[in-house]
Formats: structure tokens, sequence, C-alpha cells
């Protein structure tokens, strides 16, 4: 097996109900929430990247990468089952592309940064036998999350909004590789207009005014 071919999963097709508007496309200086990790991840030593997105969505924040090499959009028309119908779709874009593991990104972080995405694939190539590689924080995995090709066919058996959380949460729990990440503003999420307006603010602080 090939234990090089890593390929990012990018989910983006939420609905965006607790903002009431479409957060991805929300600006952070001259970006967009959602352009922050799929910039990452192209930046990264991911070999491609699938953008998995509702048909419906608007994707404005995704405009900037048009002329960008390395990554392919998936629209996913069962998104309204939950996240694990984007993870399904994913999974199986990649599964197409002969993908050794994945790894899975949430839209919404936009803290996640090259560096991370990086270490999960440094950590997978010394040991391609790892289930999985996560991070923790507090002693609870958060994304991105490595997923390794030969657990695929669990994630077909997730329903709803389950994630690849479960799956290492569960059988595969001992046969993986958990990172602690001290810092906890590496996984914010946005969810809500508090939440973006907090983001905005960080982003302001930490890189100097950009957001």
């Amino acid at each position: 097996m090939d234990h090089t071919r890593l390929v990012g999963i990018y989910l983006a097709a939420g609905r965006s109900s607790r903002m009431g508007c479409s957060k991805l496309n929300l600006p952070l200086g001259n970006r967009f929430v959602g352009s922050m990790a799929f910039q990452a991840a192209l930046d990264s030593k991911l070999e491609a990247v699938i953008a998995v997105t509702r048909k419906e969505d608007s994707l404005h924040w995704l405009a900037p990468f048009s002329e960008r090499k390395g990554w392919r959009l998936v629209e996913c028309d069962k998104a309204n089952r939950g996240l694990s119908a984007s993870l399904k779709a994913g999974v199986s874009a990649a599964s197409q592309l002969g993908a050794s593991g994945v790894v899975v990104l949430l839209a919404d972080q936009p803290n996640v940064t090259c560096w991370m995405i990086n270490r999960l694939i440094e950590e997978f190539l010394v040991a391609p036998d790892y289930s999985y590689i996560s991070y923790t924080h507090n002693g609870v995995s958060k994304p991105p999350i490595l997923i390794n090709k030969r657990i695929f066919l669990l994630i077909e058996d997730l329903e709803g909004d389950q994630g690849a959380r479960e799956i290492i949460r569960g059988r595969e729990s001992d046969s993986g590789k958990q990172i602690i990440l001290e810092s906890k503003e590496c996984f914010f999420d946005v969810d809500t207009k508090e939440d973006y307006q907090f983001v905005k603010k960080m982003w302001q602080n930490i890189r100097g005014g950009e957001g």
C-alpha cells in the first residue's frame, strides 16, 4: 500500500442554522470563515483536498481558489441527513483517488493551521498502522482527525450528525494516537453570531488587525 497518498476531506455542507446565514461566507479580514482552514489544507502536505458542499449553497468563500490546483468539489445530495452523509461522500471521493487515509477538517474552524495538518501527516508516515491520529484538548478528541483507509468501512455505519469522533471513541479507541494540544483557540468553531464576533477579535489581536 502507498502510505503517502493522504487526502483532505473539508466538510462544508452544514446548514449554518444557529448563525442564521451562511457562516462560511462571513468575512475575516480579506478572506472568509470558510477559506481559512481550506487555505491551510491546500498549503499542507496533503495530496489533494475534497471540499464537500451542499448543492443550494453559495460558495463565495471558495471563489479565491478557482485557479488553484489540488482540490475538487463534491456536492453531497444527502447533506440534509447530517454530518455523516457529508463524511461518507468525502470518503467515497477519496477512495476513488486511491487515498491511503484522509484528514477530516471542519470548514467552520478558521484557526486550524497548516502545521496542525502536517503534524498528523508526519505522525502517520512514521507509523501507518494507526487506525487514526487525532488531537486532544482537556481529554476530548478534536478535529482535524486523520483516518486510516483500513477503517473506512466503519464510516458507512455512521448516521445523522455522527462524525469521525464516533469511530475513535468506539472499538478503534485503542488503535490510534492522540496528540495533546493545549491551545483551545486552535479548535475554535464558528456556530453563532457571538462566535463570529469572538473569532474576528481573535484574528485582530493575533494577526495584527487582519480580521
